[in-house]
């Protein structure tokens, strides 16, 4: 018929592309989802979409150059389609949920093949993937098999749902920025033209070097795990008063020293070194070192590869050596004291050297130690570092200067570059919509995007520095424990501050890396209230669900044969039911079923199943338990359910003969206890061979079985909610157990339904189970 009513129709009509198609692809690109495996994150969300919207289709759908692409799925076969025939191609255009109530209805999709042959779409509804920057990159969409409008409230969930997609992605895409710019920190810190080693006091073994300290020595970092400071100090570096200083954790600058690399060759190197004090206690000791191995061996030569120099007091040379000349580019000594008449005029600020000769004098300090910016002989800028002292005459009267200069350009440049780093950090964090901290090891805040400074109403620099937790305990809490486990990534959901008087939930991901070599952590913050407030609706449309389901539930009775029941539905909601009911005077009906999964769709496939009995709309023989559990497996395939399956157990009994009739479907078997001159009951599990779930294979056969019940005997009818309890030690309670123990249970004192619930409760030291519970309880006189 569909084929039929296409036929006199026009050509199918074709989506045109957006204006912006190029930005909108581009931007699809750096998303770099297309083609990705399934997440659990997205396909939860579109299975929600599915149950919520009531369709047997959802998916994710991202609108490439000439495809749709599918991230997630559900009740769909493949992953691609063209876009030609697309329905989000046209959503994408929209503004708003895009929905076809009838698609036979449409110009637009009437002859779509979607439409005309399988999978025979006749309605669709697609909420706008969005960018942050207004880009639509596909749908999540919703079709069904029948024309159909969405209520006002799932148009609103699927909305809801379609921003939380784009979250998902947004963090994904900044994660990999964020991982992108660390890379490139770490790879330029490990190819900087100086050595960088970090050392561990209590032991003096190296915890990290970079690319340079392992050329330059020869090690391997497998081999350099296995070194300390001692390996590979030169003996004359290993001078008392530098070790106990290291020892003591003083910080030392312009420090000299020798190291020996693994040819045993001598490697002159000068730099800082500081350190990191833990707990009160010298840690870690970080050294930023050049090497001035070439230059030593000019000393060689040379006598000193320093810059030494002496001038009056007024800034005259008297003597300089090759080392000086070469720092301020001339040929020789000779050459330099010629053209260089006075010091001042090396110096960019005129002021520097009779500032520094002053504080000499007033301060009665014996050298004083300097930097400054200086003029080479071709007019280029250079750092400087000076040494200099006074010298006196006899009378002590300060006569000259002395000192000696080395060139710290390079040292100077790499602090300029890893400031540019810094910056450049900062700049992609201030780019994040979300909070970010970088935190240290301290607990305190190394530096924080301005989304962050915001929410607290504090600047950016007001926060670097402060304790973390001064505003919010619980991160504050979090944050300590997450640098005192081993896991380099963790996450928590807290509260933030409120926005306009509004509470809001974020979730904070926390993972750890290393800042300079210390240890810090890096914690985003996303805004999850939407999700959380999707999340409460879900649960109060299940708690609703729960409610109709126990309405339609059999009371107990009391005559002419006793039956008990409770019914606990979990906080997820599954697809437990039961009926008891006189097929005539003489023969009672019994059963209990359970859908897998859980949620709408097993609660309310539960519900079709208990109509369908209760009516006797099935053509079957109800008086033959085998024969109503075929017709219920012809009845309810699992792919015309959602591919969902059901266990149950039937009987009737014959309160004449007293003989119960059973049939089982996959489900755990019904416990008979009866007391047959003994002081402990029989007990016997009714169940039979073979049986398979309902719905999983057509054409299925299944069994009979029969037993006599005794006077005074008790049947017992469960889901297997009620036996698989996690214990207190991480062990699953078994079935065997919950059968011995629902055996030495039957005394007068223990009777009752709830009085073993309670117990079973007490068993898992929880109040709710994971699952649905369900108990039949029968008294046969």
């Amino acid at each position: 018929m569909v084929n039929s009513l296409a036929s006199g129709r026009i050509a199918m009509i074709k989506a045109p592309l957006p204006d912006n198609e190029a930005k909108r692809i581009e931007a699809l690109r750096k998303y770099q989802v297309l083609d990705t495996l399934p997440e659990q994150a997205f396909d939860d969300l579109v299975r929600l979409a599915a149950k919520i919207c009531e369709t047997p289709i959802a998916l994710i759908s991202l609108i490439d150059t000439d495809r749709q692409w599918f991230k997630s799925k559900v009740g769909w076969a493949g992953r691609a389609s063209k876009r030609d025939v697309a329905f989000c191609a046209h959503a994408i255009l929209s503004d708003q949920v895009f929905t076809v109530s009838d698609t036979l209805q449409d110009p637009r999709f009437a002859a779509n093949p979607l439409v005309i042959s399988p999978p025979y779409i006749r309605s669709y509804a697609g909420a706008q993937l969005v960018t942050p920057d207004g880009l639509v990159l596909g749908t999540l969409c919703v079709m069904d098999y029948v024309p159909r409008d969405l209520s006002d409230g799932q148009l609103d969930i699927l909305a809801t749902l379609s921003r939380q997609i784009m979250a998902l992605m947004e963090k994904g895409r900044q994660l990999r920025q964020m991982e992108t710019t660390q890379a490139h920190l770490h790879n330029f810190l490990d190819r900087a033209n100086v050595l960088i080693q970090s050392i561990r006091v209590s032991d003096g073994r190296f915890l990290s070097v970079n690319q340079t300290w392992r050329q330059t020595l020869g090690y391997s970092d497998e081999e350099v795990a296995q070194l300390s400071l001692w390996d590979i100090l030169h003996p004359e570096s290993r001078q008392s008063w530098l070790l106990e200083k290291l020892r003591h954790g003083e910080s030392l600058e312009s420090v000299e020293m020798i190291f020996v690399s693994k040819q045993g060759e001598p490697i002159w190197v000068e730099g800082n070194i500081s350190c990191r004090w833990e707990n009160g206690q010298p840690a870690i000791t970080r050294g930023i070192f050049r090497n001035v191995t070439a230059r030593k061996y000019r000393q060689i030569f040379e006598n000193t590869a320093q810059g030494l120099f002496q001038v009056t007091l007024d800034g005259h040379y008297r003597t300089a050596n090759s080392a000086l000349a070469r720092i301020y580019g001339y040929d020789s000594p000779e050459q330099f004291l010629e053209s260089v008449g006075n010091i001042n005029q090396l110096y960019v600020n005129p002021t520097h050297w009779s500032e520094c000769v002053r504080y000499l004098e007033t301060q009665g300090q014996v050298q004083y130690k300097t930097e400054a910016e200086v003029c080479k002989r071709d007019g280029s800028v250079i750092w400087i570092s000076e040494t200099i002292r006074l010298l006196r005459d006899t009378q002590g009267r300060s006569v000259a200067v002395e000192g000696f200069v080395q060139d710290i350009t390079n040292l100077k440049q790499s602090e300029a570059t890893l400031q540019m780093a810094r910056d450049l950090l900062q700049v992609v964090l201030d780019a994040v919509p979300g909070t970010v901290s970088l935190i240290s090891s301290n607990f305190r805040y190394l530096g924080v995007n301005r989304h962050l400074a915001s929410l607290l109403n504090l600047s950016q620099d007001a926060l670097v520095g402060q304790e973390v937790g001064f505003r919010q305990d619980k991160f504050g809490k979090f944050v300590r424990s997450f640098f005192a486990n081993r896991t380099s990534e963790d996450s928590i959901e807290i509260e933030g501050p409120p926005v306009d008087g509004i509470p809001r939930s974020l979730v904070v991901i926390a993972k750890k890396w290393k800042w300079l070599g210390d240890e810090a952590a890096v914690f985003v913050g996303i805004d999850i209230t939407k999700r959380k407030q999707a999340e409460a609706a879900l649960r109060a449309e299940l708690a609703e669900a729960a409610e109709y389901v126990k309405s339609l539930l059999p009371s107990p009775v009391t005559e002419p044969i006793k039956i008990e029941s409770k019914f606990i539905c979990s906080q997820q909601l599954g697809g437990d039911c039961f009926d008891y009911y006189w097929l005539d005077q003489d023969h009672l009906a019994i059963y209990l079923l359970d859908v897998s999964g859980h949620g709408l769709g097993p609660a309310l496939l539960s519900v079709s199943v208990l109509n369908v009995l209760r009516s006797r709309s099935l053509n079957t023989n109800f008086y033959q338990p085998n024969a109503v559990l075929e017709a219920l497996n012809e009845a309810f395939q699992m792919e015309k359910q959602r591919n969902m399956y059901f266990t149950i157990w039937y009987g009737v009994y014959n309160r004449v003969t007293r003989k119960l009739v059973y049939a089982s479907a996959g489900h755990p078997p019904a416990v008979l206890l009866s007391k047959i001159n003994t002081s402990s009951p029989q007990v016997q599990h009714l169940r039979t061979p073979g049986g398979l779930p309902i719905g999983m294979f057509p054409n299925v056969k299944y069994a009979n079985a029969e037993c006599h019940v005794e006077p005074f005997s008790t049947l017992y009818i469960y889901s297997d909610g009620i036996y698989e309890i996690k214990q207190p030690d991480g062990t699953i309670w078994s079935f065997d157990h919950f059968i011995e123990w629902l055996a030495e249970s039957r005394r007068p004192d223990t009777l009752s339904l709830q009085h073993i619930l309670d117990d079973l409760r007490a068993l898992g030291s929880q109040d709710t189970f994971e699952d649905d519970v369900s108990l039949l309880k029968v008294n046969f006189d």
